[in-house]
């Protein structure tokens, strides 16, 4: 998960705030209502800031990995072979995913998950079934010449294309939630978007440092509209604003030196942000079945959003960490 060059340090930062948003919302879910309980009123202000915090996290980091797939392919002649491209995906995404999937359905009934949920993309393990066939998609593209090659107009065509595969899966599918699909399909465009920003990433895109600026306060400013609206944090509608978002970080991100970015802190995170992701939910899950926090979290709407972000952020960093250190359990969260 780390930095593939001296010069990406900016990507591992962003990759690491990602994780961090992430962690934010999954901190706001027991009092917006996005869980399977809630004992306390919604809190307007995590309501409100939930959706924009989830869709920058999410965004961003399908984007990342679609940049980070398109540069290592392109300028580091890598993944070139299909065979061994997927088994390193499967291994890191596959086995993880299934393995702390059966692990939840045994040991946390509460939260009503079942092994059907397995197929279809199970609590905050969806993601890495969606990174998986993501990663097939973009390969498949590239086998038969629709990626590295391709044009600039036929690139723009097949990002409009899977924005418009969103409509017709969700619309005229019988099956929205097999394998996931809804949403890959949902994140392809930011995936595909990411790897032609790095096909691309020679051209400058924004020449001013006030536009970039200007770019982020407007996405960001378009992502809280659309929560002050009330629509649901899975629309489509927010992974626009929220690729501006983090197209203009990047842009500006760029204009700093490698050194600006390198921390001990910043890599540690990095290197262990996919088994934080996996071990967070874990995390407050368990933190939210026990009484006394329970209560204690119901009574305390605001400071309770902090307090679940600092405990299911040191766990999980101290357990992937541990994970990380063990040769025959690094496997298990990529």
């Amino acid at each position: 998960m780390g930095s593939q060059s001296g010069r990406l340090h900016y990507i591992s930062v962003l990759r690491v705030c990602s994780m961090l948003l992430i962690v934010a919302f999954h901190s706001m879910c027991f009092y917006t209502g996005n869980w399977w309980y809630l004992c306390t009123d919604i809190v307007p202000l995590w309501k409100l800031l939930s959706p924009p915090t989830v869709n920058i996290g999410l965004t961003t980091f399908v984007f990342l990995s679609g940049f980070l797939y398109g540069y290592l392919y392109i300028e580091k002649n890598k993944y070139r072979n299909a065979m061994s491209f997927l088994t390193n995906k499967s291994r890191r995404l596959l086995i993880p995913y299934f393995f702390w999937g059966i692990i939840m359905v045994i040991s946390l009934p509460a939260v009503h998950v079942s092994w059907i949920n397995l197929f279809t993309g199970i609590a905050h393990l969806w993601f890495l079934l969606m990174l998986f066939e993501l990663f097939i998609i973009i390969m498949l593209l590239n086998m038969i010449g629709i990626g590295e090659r391709s044009s600039k107009n036929i690139d723009c065509i097949i990002v409009l294309l899977s924005l418009f595969l969103i409509y017709i899966w969700k619309n005229y599918s019988n099956h929205h939630h097999f394998l996931g699909m809804e949403s890959t399909l949902h994140y392809l465009p930011s995936f595909l978007i990411g790897f032609y920003y790095a096909k691309y990433n020679h051209i400058k895109i924004i020449n001013s440092l006030i536009i970039t600026l200007s770019l982020f306060c407007f996405g960001l400013f378009l992502l809280i509209l659309l929560s002050y609206l009330d629509f649901e944090d899975s629309s489509t509608l927010y992974r626009i604003p929220a690729i501006i978002v983090t197209i203009s970080t990047i842009e500006y991100a760029k204009q700093f030196p490698s050194r600006f970015w390198q921390s001990s802190i910043i890599s540690s995170l990095d290197k262990n942000s996919m088994g934080i992701y996996i071990f967070n939910q874990f995390v407050v899950f368990i933190l939210l079945l026990i009484p006394d926090f329970n209560h204690y979290l119901c009574y305390h709407p605001y400071w309770g959003v902090f307090f679940i972000f600092t405990i299911s952020l040191t766990i999980p960093w101290l357990l992937a960490n541990l994970f990380n250190r063990v040769k025959y359990l690094s496997f298990l969260i990529g």
